[in-house]
């Protein structure tokens, strides 16, 4: 409690301090370098920035005296931003400090001036910089309006969740430098795993649809597009060191080579360390970043981003309802071994998640005439890893109880399976083994576009070709003879061998199988440009060609479904400024999601032999549409975005359960369509320049309304089909309420912020019959950023930054977020008259408690 109230006293001193210390240091809000950068900046000399401000910039923040930052200054080419860019507010002049601070940007760096016509929102390094550098993109963006984010840890290493406007994360496409970076076969994203918070020049999410160049075949709820800093145009070297609560520790450091002739680039490496703050456990991470430009003549630009991370984490445990509510509880993976099979699969060692990843792009754009370009993004997505835990087998109870077993393959049953020597047999007749979910995937890729400029008509043409490979298992290994496990990054020859019959040889699946997707997709569109500018039309069409084919090795399952979707996805928009603060505007959009591949396999439950999961190829894609209309203020001092929209999107895919078609009296899961969503609501956000000398104010608010308009197909206790009543209800993970109130406060030397972020109540299932309520955390931070430290005649240490980091300042006790979604908590009655049991019980996220994190960094 004592840590708590000295930061609450520590940020009642920077809100006292800071404008007293700032007046002599930072323009007043109407002073000529902060009007907005659309405009021409007014005839008047810009107050010296301060001197621990005045550290060479970066190259990205150096450019920001264009009226209007070029997309290449945000890291990567034209190629990487997306069809539109907004416009940074920045002082003309400013230098950025060498952590890319301009200490300008609106509502400390949570927005910016957007200009396309439709809803998209933004995060830019003043707001990225004042946060945690443990900090991963979904926490970047928590207070952007609509953003539902949850995550387990303060710390940012095991990833959590978001949703959009009731779409959730395997609903919304990611790119990195412009390179698509979901899971090419369910969609998933990790946060965890992308880039270095330093690295991040700014993040920004369209929380509607994707734009009409985006390379994703899983976006119906919109995009989040996260950007890579250029490497400096001046030879340094940036460190950073945290430390913090439950023995975090990371270290970071980069080196950029400074400008060569036509080259600069930059290197980094991190490794950070944490224990989990709930039970037993923790996080282990190494990541390597890498970013190089290549300046061919003035027009031509080649950039090359490499990322490279590795992780071992234990997971954390999730709570369901009725546990958290028990006084006194913690949730908790068992902290020992106990000898007992059934109970040690529950064990943190066995509870593991490592992974490796190579994420590499070369976004580059060349001028071929005055009035055409192109632009291009060779990609390359790698991973490897496991995630799962340990499994038991049971023998039989033949002569040989403690020699030979059974277990079975797809939906054959092995006999005499000899376990000596490959695991550890308890008196219970059990075994334990080690039965990760392996995942392999090569995601090659290329995005072409071509535009050509025509005074009013801008004109795109582009291509995107990926051909992904996506392999899955799911191998035996057997435990160390200390029953811990031998090799969590393991791979088929680790697995335990069938010795005889007709599957002698090979390894032991409990799933195997294959995908590999080709995406064609051609995209053209037009911006038409009238009055002046003051009318802008934009319309566009892209058909999208997905061909799909999973081969699945496991006994008895259906071998090879092949699915082959096209899509035609018009998108048009318009946009009118009614002077020069004022603009409104309009769009329709189109988006659609292919089936995921998990939805085409068979799969069968190894101690039985039944079907688990019944695969289709038949499901047709999910498709949105989604409208929108808005108007925005850009003024002298504050901006405002405020937008109406509506979605609906058809062909929901949900998995259920159902009679098995193949195995009457028997029920199977199944991924199905269970019809039509509707969304609707508003999006607000206001920021504000500098006020008082260096205080920047933030708020952002979202009204949402679902609603589900079919019933959802199931099986009641009879074992007919029958449907769950759910048409009028909501979407779960769906908050009718999410709003953010953020102050930011920096005058060169102090700097500080608080931040308060609600979210309404959240239903965790489709019968919408258990939630949680609504709950709001407040995060702060205070710093000190020093003046230069001369070292001998030549060198010295720039700006020099002390900061502290507070997660749940309030230290509340509270559940953020929907883990696992249920079709029915309670036993319910169904539209056919049937009893349908609960399908299973929701748990959720908890969030961490009172957290500190403390940091140092420079430059040289």
């Amino acid at each position: 409690m004592s840590l708590r109230l000295l930061a609450a006293a520590l940020l009642a001193t920077t809100a006292i301090a800071g404008p007293a210390l700032a007046q002599s240091t930072q323009p007043t809000s109407a002073s000529a370098d902060t009007v907005r950068q659309v405009k021409k900046p007014v005839a008047a000399k810009p107050a010296a920035a301060p001197a621990a401000a005045a550290a060479p910039a970066q190259a990205a923040p150096a450019d920001t005296a264009q009226a209007k930052r070029d997309p290449r200054a945000l890291g990567g080419g034209l190629t990487s931003a997306p069809t539109d860019f907004g416009t940074v507010f920045a002082g003309g002049g400013q230098q950025a400090t060498p952590g890319g601070v301009t200490r300008q940007d609106l509502g400390g760096g949570n927005m910016i001036a957007e200009e396309v016509p439709k809803t998209r929102s933004t995060v830019t390094r003043d707001a990225i910089d004042k946060l945690s550098p443990t900090a991963n993109p979904y926490q970047m963006i928590n207070m952007l309006p609509g953003a539902n984010v949850t995550s387990p840890d303060a710390g940012g290493l095991n990833g959590g969740n978001i949703t959009l406007r009731g779409f959730n994360s395997d609903q919304l496409g990611m790119t990195i430098e412009g390179a698509p970076v979901n899971d090419s076969g369910n969609y998933a994203l990790y946060p965890q795993e992308y880039v270095d918070s330093e690295n991040i020049q700014q993040v920004s999410i369209a929380q509607g649809a994707a734009d009409l160049d985006s390379p994703h075949i899983g976006a119906t709820g919109g995009v989040i597009n996260l950007y890579m800093r250029d490497p400096s145009k001046e030879r340094q070297v940036y460190t950073s060191f945290t430390y913090g609560s439950h023995n975090l520790a990371r270290m970071f450091a980069r080196v950029d080579s400074g400008q060569i002739g036509n080259f600069r680039g930059m290197i980094s490496y991190s490794r950070y360390t944490r224990d989990h703050w709930s039970g037993v456990g923790g996080d282990n991470r190494w990541h390597l970043d890498g970013k190089f430009v290549w300046d061919v003549g003035e027009a031509n630009h080649v950039r090359a981003s490499l990322i490279y991370n590795e992780a071992k984490n234990n997971f954390y445990a999730n709570p369901s309802l009725a546990q958290f509510n028990t006084a006194g509880y913690k949730p908790n993976y068992n902290a020992a071994l106990t000898g007992n099979a059934s109970t040690d699969t529950s064990w943190y060692g066995y509870r593991i998640n490592p992974f490796r990843n190579l994420i590499a792009s070369l976004p580059s754009d060349f001028k071929i005439t005055d009035n055409l370009t192109y632009d291009v993004v060779p990609y390359l997505w790698y991973g490897f890893g496991s995630g799962g835990g340990v499994s038991t087998m049971t023998e039989d109870a033949g002569a040989n109880t403690t020699a030979t077993g059974r277990v079975y393959y797809g939906n054959t049953r092995l006999n005499n399976i000899d376990w000596s020597g490959n695991g550890v047999v308890t008196a219970g007749g059990k075994v334990n083994y080690y039965n990760p979910s392996i995942t392999e995937t090569w995601r090659p890729g290329i995005i072409n576009k071509l535009t050509y400029d025509i005074g009013e008509h801008k004109f795109v043409l582009g291509y995107w070709f990926e051909s992904a490979s996506h392999k899955q298992t799911a191998p035996y290994q057997a435990l160390a003879g200390d029953r811990t496990i031998q090799d969590a990054f393991m791979s088929n020859s680790d697995g335990f061998v069938i010795p005889n019959g007709t599957y002698a040889g090979q390894v032991l699946q409990r799933r195997d199988w294959t995908t590999r997707t080709t995406t064609n997709v051609i995209f053209a569109g037009d911006t038409w440009s009238l009055l002046g500018d003051q009318l802008k039309l934009e319309y566009g069409i892209k058909q999208a060609f997905v061909d799909r084919t999973l081969n699945n090795r496991i006994p008895g399952a259906t071998p090879s479904v092949t699915t082959s979707n096209t899509a035609t996805l018009p998108t048009a928009g318009i946009s009118y400024k009614l002077n020069e603060q004022n603009q409104v505007f309009a769009s329709i959009a189109t988006s659609f999601r292919v089936t995921p591949n998990y939805a085409l396999a068979d799969q069968y439950n190894t101690n039985t032999g039944a079907r688990s999961t019944l695969g289709t190829g038949s499901l047709a894609p999910e498709r949105a549409v989604t409208g929108e209309i808005g108007h925005r203020y850009q003024g002298d001092l504050f901006a405002t975005s405020l937008s109406l929209f509506g979605t609906r999107y058809s062909n929901r895919q949900v998995t259920s359960n159902i009679v098995d078609p193949t195995s009457p009296g028997s029920t199977t899961s199944f991924n199905f369509n269970a019809g039509s969503v509707e969304s609707y609501g508003l999006d607000f956000e206001i920021g504000t320049r500098p006020l008082w000398g260096g205080f920047r104010p933030y708020a952002s608010m979202e009204l949402l309304q679902t609603r589900l308009n079919n019933n959802l197909q199931t099986t009641n206790t009879a074992g007919k089909t029958d449907y769950l009543p759910t048409v009028g209800k909501q979407l779960p993970r769906a908050p009718n309420f999410t709003g953010a109130i953020g102050l930011d406060y920096d005058d060169g030397h102090i700097l500080g912020n608080l931040a308060y972020k609600y979210i309404g109540r959240q239903y965790s299932t489709f019968m919408n019959d258990e939630s949680i309520p609504g709950f709001g955390r407040i995060d702060a931070g205070i710093g000190y950023r020093f003046a230069d430290v001369a070292l001998g005649e030549t060198g010295k240490i720039k700006a020099p930054e002390l900061k502290l980091n507070f997660y749940n300042l309030l230290d509340a006790r509270q559940l953020t977020g929907v883990n696992s979604v249920q079709a029915n908590a309670k036993d319910t009655t169904g539209v056919n008259g049937g009893t349908i049991k609960a399908s299973g019980t929701p748990n959720y996220y908890q969030g961490e408690g009172f957290a500190v994190m403390v940091t140092f960094k420079s430059a040289f």
